[in-house]
């Protein structure tokens, strides 16, 4: 039976994809959840694409659609698809900035590529286009302003992004996707070839430790930024309570990083976000 409230199966795909972002929303005042569910299926949308395409050539496609929707929706133009009549929904009512949902688009090419980046300053400029940008929006969303949430975003992007790129190191690499700083690898004395073939041993953990210590600086960071921050606003980064979470797992007695998704359990989750809309915090 169709929800009245999800017709299209936006926020059915959501929750099926993006639980941490789909439970934000469903725990976010009233009167920005369908906002943020259009955000949040935007970014889901994104970052699906490589796992539906064969070759990047067809992801360029895919996120060159996304470029071409995204301009069509300033001329009030229809494009036919939920998730897109859906995200310019949101732009009209909360006047979402364009340049920051197109830097959200272009970050997702390093995806597509697979290739690592070249070092730990390339792989923090791609958090903050890419999951830093989507905590930006939806605090606007949430009646912040989005400009003087910036550090504080990005940090939050970096920390949070962090956690889900460790937790997803087994599914990059059996998609054959490095995405970790090839610096790093090196400094580990790491070949990419090890990571996607699922070795590397002693030297995996250490990467692992290395970036868990860029996320630890970073999460302490935006707490400290967002301290102050109004407590509406602050639901729009209720995920960062889910980074702990992550790190255990990773931490798990036996857990291999390249063999087992770091995921946490979806009752943990469950109530780690729900606390955080009773109480507010980060």
């Amino acid at each position: 039976m169709t929800n009245p409230r999800d017709p299209h199966g936006i926020w059915t795909d959501l929750r099926a994809h993006d639980p941490d972002r789909y439970l934000t929303a469903r725990f976010a005042p009233k009167h920005a959840r369908a906002g943020l569910m259009a955000l949040y299926a935007f970014n889901t949308e994104l970052a699906r694409i490589p796992d539906l395409v064969s070759e990047p050539a067809l992801g360029e496609f895919r996120l060159q659609w996304w470029r071409d929707a995204l301009a069509g929706m300033s001329d009030g133009a229809s494009s036919g698809a939920p998730a897109a009549e859906a995200l310019a929904a949101a732009i009209r009512t909360y006047d979402l900035p364009r340049a920051a949902l197109l830097g959200m688009i272009d970050a997702r090419s390093a995806d597509l590529d697979g290739g690592g980046f070249p070092d730990l300053p390339a792989l923090r400029a791609y958090l903050y286009k890419s999951q830093g940008a989507v905590f930006a929006l939806g605090a606007q969303i949430l009646g912040g302003r989005a400009h003087e949430l910036d550090r504080a975003s990005n940090t939050a992007g970096l920390a949070y992004g962090l956690a889900i790129l460790l937790r997803n190191l087994p599914r990059d690499a059996a998609a054959g996707r490095v995405m970790v700083p090839l610096t790093l690898l090196k400094e580990c004395d790491l070949e990419p070839g090890e990571l996607l073939a699922g070795e590397g041993g002693e030297r995996v953990l250490h990467l692992v430790a290395e970036l868990g210590r860029e996320l630890r600086r970073a999460l302490a960071e935006a707490r400290n930024q967002l301290a102050h921050c109004e407590t509406p606003v602050r639901a729009a980064f209720a995920p960062l309570n889910l980074v702990e979470p992550y790190l255990d797992a990773l931490g798990a007695p036996g857990h291999n990083p390249l063999r087992h998704i770091a995921d946490i359990n979806p009752l943990v989750r469950f109530v780690c976000l729900w606390r955080s809309a009773r109480g507010g915090g980060v």
